[in-house]
């Protein structure tokens, strides 16, 4: 699914169970590392968010700040994914967010 994920109740009704059975797996998911917990109900490949970070900050090391717009265009993914993304790297401390803008931490 990469940045693009279904959320925990979307794909606990297509395998036909709970999203509280399902939350077990997803976290042990996330502590082998081969997922990232972005929001409580938005999980992404840790593989594609590691290489959306290295986009970033490629982005950043060029242009210094990155407005919504060109964020979007580096994600590659809707509003839906591209502003919890936005805010996991803010969290993270990769960027930082002033306004509209974010600027590498």
């Amino acid at each position: 699914w990469g940045l693009e994920a279904p959320r925990p109740k979307e794909l606990a009704d297509e395998q036909r169970t709970t999203e509280a059975a399902l939350r077990p797996s997803l976290e042990r998911l996330v502590a082998a590392g081969l997922l990232v917990k972005i929001k409580p109900d938005y999980y992404a490949d840790a593989a594609a968010v590691a290489a959306l970070e290295a986009r970033l900050r490629a982005y950043l090391d060029l242009h210094r700040e990155i407005t919504p717009q060109a964020w979007k265009d580096v994600c590659g993914t809707t509003r839906k994914y591209s502003i919890p993304l936005a805010e996991h790297f803010d969290a993270r401390k990769v960027t930082l967010r002033i306004g509209d803008l974010r600027r590498k931490r």
